[in-house]
């Protein structure tokens, strides 16, 4: 899984941002099972896609914020 960078958020459109959050999420949820049960071959995706979300979450709080 290749990481996004903040800029790649500030130019999406406000509905590919949330859907891309929604999907995070739920592959965050999965992955952290998925370690949890057997163990991931590389976990330090988990602490990556934390910080994905968090920027995506900081960009719609941002964007809330400016109405």
């Amino acid at each position: 899984m290749k990481s996004r960078k903040y800029s790649d958020f500030i130019n999406m459109e406000l509905e590919t941002l949330q859907r891309d959050l929604n999907a995070a999420k739920d592959s965050l949820a999965k992955l952290r099972f998925e370690h949890k049960v057997k163990g991931l071959s590389n976990p330090a995706t988990i602490p990556a896609l934390r910080r994905e979300i968090a920027q995506m979450n900081t960009e719609l709080t941002k964007r809330k914020n400016t109405k």
